[in-house]
């Protein structure tokens, strides 16, 4: 649970929406043959109900700053 509050608050920072997006994380099965575990999905969704995922091929515990950075 910490986890996944610290990248929902790494995602917002970044975007600088503060809480006017909705940011879910959540960790799931990587169907990516190159990945060796668990990923974590991110979906931020803002006013205008426009929808962004992005995967991290990671375990929710291993997502650091630059990844967010980066991938955003």
């Amino acid at each position: 649970m910490w986890h996944r509050q610290r990248i929902k608050r790494l995602v917002r920072e970044y975007l600088g929406s503060g809480a006017a997006c909705l940011v879910s994380v959540r960790e799931t099965i990587c169907t990516d043959p190159g990945c060796t575990g668990p990923a974590t999905e991110v979906r931020v969704m803002n006013l205008s109900f426009c929808e962004t995922r992005f995967t991290i091929h990671k375990p929710i515990s291993s997502v650091s700053n630059s990844d967010i950075f980066e991938i955003l």
